[in-house]
């Protein structure tokens, strides 16, 4: 396939991708919620980051009588553990960062670590201590020492968000926030912009391609692009959805308006914004290596 055709493909699978959402959550039907096999076996994250599970679960904390820093630092928590029942049985819910007690944490998380999993396998954290004086080999002792530390670091780092610039803010975060690298950085940023009061910008006004995206439009493009090139074709391909998904409904009649996320308020309605064509092209990649019937982590979908 030329490059016109794996465009095409990319964005025939994003609209599938969201028929399922739309069949399953808007119209209750029941499954199977699509005809393609891949997709009704395995399990692909929604094109819309905002209304994956772990987004939703972290948006309870993202509420008005919260303040920025308290928002802010739920958020930093949640995203280095990634996983629900970490955040709402460990840590109890929502956290103060007056009065975050590692002490206590420590000998939560140690009585808990050996029964079940306290960390989402989704990505990656750094493998480096944050502390290598103390326990520097267990990756849950670390995060805590280091939002120990961040907690009265939160009013800087707010006060620095909003004085600069969207894409600047992600080596704002890396530098307050030790532990994370430059896609944690941008997942943590992404949270802050789901928020009222953290930062004045939005999904489409920065951006970090990830590794499994980059790989993506690697296919895509059918060449080993550099990380400048990825960025490049991530915002082309942001600029050119609206005349794919037209293309998409006059040449097979579906219709991206009739099923995409109805919500006003979300940046580039009714279209994608920036982040979620770069979340959709990790997901692509992982369809088109299973769909040429290469190996892939095996997370079905029932």
């Amino acid at each position: 396939m030329d490059t016109n055709e794996m465009i095409e493909a990319f964005f025939a699978f994003v609209y599938e991708r969201q028929l399922i959402w739309h069949k399953r959550t808007i119209l209750h039907l029941p499954a199977p919620w699509t005809e393609d096999k891949i997709l009704q076996t395995y399990k692909f994250c929604n094109v819309y980051r905002q209304l994956d599970a772990g987004t939703l679960a972290i948006s309870k904390y993202l509420q008005a009588e919260y303040s920025p820093e308290q928002k802010l630092f739920n958020i930093i928590a949640y995203r280095f553990f990634n996983r629900r029942n970490t955040i709402e049985h460990l840590f109890g819910g929502f956290l103060n960062p007056q009065t975050f007690n590692f002490s206590s944490y420590e000998q939560r998380f140690d009585k808990i670590k050996q029964k079940e999993n306290i960390f989402s396998n989704a990505y990656l954290i750094s493998s480096h201590p944050y502390n290598p004086k103390y326990r520097p080999q267990e990756k849950h002792i670390q995060i805590l020492l280091m939002l120990n530390d961040l907690r009265i670091q939160m009013p800087n780092l707010v006060k620095d968000l909003k004085e600069h610039k969207a894409q600047e803010g992600l080596s704002i975060i890396q530098s307050y926030v030790h532990m994370a690298g430059p896609f944690l950085a941008g997942q943590i940023l992404l949270d802050a912009t789901y928020a009222e009061n953290i930062v004045d910008y939005t999904a489409n006004d920065f951006l970090v391609v990830g590794p499994g995206a980059h790989w993506g439009l690697n296919i895509i493009f059918n060449k080993k692009l550099s990380p400048r090139e990825a960025a490049e074709k991530c915002r082309f391909l942001y600029k050119i959805q609206a005349e794919n998904f037209e293309k998409l409904k006059q040449q097979k009649h579906k219709n991206w308006l009739d099923i995409c996320w109805q919500n006003n308020q979300y940046p580039n309605y009714p279209y994608l914004c920036l982040h979620d064509i770069q979340n959709s092209l990790c997901e692509f990649r992982k369809y088109w290596r299973l769909l040429n019937g290469e190996k892939a982590k095996k997370r079905y979908f029932k």
